[in-house]
């Protein structure tokens, strides 16, 4: 398991400036609450984006979030969505069409299997799930 350091205000200003000049999009808020404690989640398969590329301790790197969007809008369908995070099957996003956090499928990403009004909703999920492979 991989836990990130907590992201300083100057870390978060720097993330959101440059979500905001290369994604065209400013960062919900509450994600950026979760960087100011934990700046990246890795476990059982899952990810939480990270500010930049943090390497693990027993070698690898934790992805980063604005380098994860970039490749992701390059298949043409995530415009509207930023990409916080993914697992071997879904990908956790962040609609601002609907303010709403989602949890969708890699291939099919039309299809949405769940949706919280909150950051912390979606990150209950996930940690629910991380649970049930434990």
């Amino acid at each position: 398991m991989y836990l990130g350091p907590p992201l300083g205000r100057s870390g978060i200003e720097s993330l959101q400036s440059l979500a905001l000049s290369t994604l065209g999009t400013a960062l919900p808020e509450s994600y950026l609450d979760f960087l100011s404690s934990h700046d990246g989640l890795v476990t059982e398969g899952v990810f939480l984006y990270s500010s930049i590329p943090r390497p693990y301790p027993g070698g690898g790197t934790a992805h980063a979030l604005v380098e994860m969007n970039l490749l992701a809008r390059d298949q043409g369908f995530m415009d509207g969505y930023v990409e916080l995070g993914e697992s071997d099957m879904d990908c956790y996003v962040f609609e601002f069409r609907t303010s709403l956090y989602q949890v969708r499928d890699k291939v099919a990403f039309d299809n949405v299997y769940e949706e919280f009004v909150s950051f912390d909703g979606l990150l209950s999920h996930i940690l629910d799930l991380v649970e049930q492979h434990c």
